[in-house]
């Protein structure tokens, strides 16, 4: 074989090699993201650091524009300087961070948020706002406080968005109230808002149901493997769930089919 041959041999594997490993072991989805994470995470600061000066200067335009940068960037400094934009006194840059807050689902704004809505100061729009905010972040510590906004003699709409945040918390323990609301409501409109936030929380499965429904997936995969292989009625140890405790495959008729 000549210099050359042996050359072109040696490019060709160099290339192949390093493929045929990657393509044996794919990166996962996790490791994926980590990537993606690391690749954007100098981009991120930068960008975080431009937003905050623009947040902070005096041009009412480039400071909306900051908080709606802001809610796009995954970084817990971001969520800082939203929420002090939710105490800004100049009203759009209030409710767009409170808005901003909302959509990111962030829990580390509820008790800010819960503050701004009993201040005597604060007023109808920002309230209407902080409750829909705190419906998208569905966080349950916020139950008590809107069940306390709801039993109060305010304006009609505020009750109305009080009634549809608690929906979306979907605490059960704002059945109650709701369900009287729903039967001896003084307003029509907020009866009718009461029944449906009522229906949305009875519909949402219990904690312990999901909390079943979050066992690892290596236990579930093996029990379904057990059943499909017909191995259900022999009670086997098949492996161990999260708790610590012997995984065994439930004798269930649906999954041994026509097996006696």
């Amino acid at each position: 074989m000549t210099s050359r041959a042996r050359a072109t041999l040696l490019a060709l594997a160099t290339i192949a090699i390093p493929a045929l490993g990657l393509a044996q072991f794919p990166l996962d989805q996790q490791g994926r993201h980590g990537l993606r994470d690391r690749y954007n995470q100098p981009q991120n600061h930068q960008k975080l650091d431009e937003n905050i000066r623009k947040l902070n200067g005096d041009d009412p335009e480039a400071r909306l524009e900051a908080v709606r940068a802001l809610g796009e960037i995954n970084e817990p400094k971001a969520i800082e300087y939203l929420l002090q934009a939710a105490n800004d006194p100049d009203m759009r840059i209030r409710i767009k961070a409170i808005d901003t807050l909302g959509n990111a689902h962030a829990k580390e704004a509820t008790g800010l948020l819960i503050q701004q809505l009993f201040l005597r100061g604060t007023d109808l729009p920002t309230k209407q706002r902080i409750l829909a905010a705190l419906g998208k972040i569905g966080d349950p510590r916020a139950t008590g406080p809107i069940l306390d906004i709801l039993s109060r003699d305010i304006d009609p709409a505020v009750r109305g968005n009080a009634i549809f945040a608690l929906g979306e918390i979907g605490d059960r323990a704002a059945l109650s109230a709701l369900e009287s609301l729903a039967k001896d409501g003084p307003d029509d409109v907020l009866r009718r808002l009461a029944v449906e936030a009522a229906r949305k929380i009875r519909d949402r499965p219990a904690p312990a149901v999901v909390r079943r429904l979050g066992r690892s997936a290596a236990a579930v995969e093996t029990r379904v493997f057990v059943c499909r292989a017909g191995f259900a009625s022999r009670g086997r140890t098949v492996g161990r769930d999260p708790d610590g405790t012997p995984s065994r495959p439930v004798r269930d008729p649906r999954c041994l089919g026509s097996r006696s």
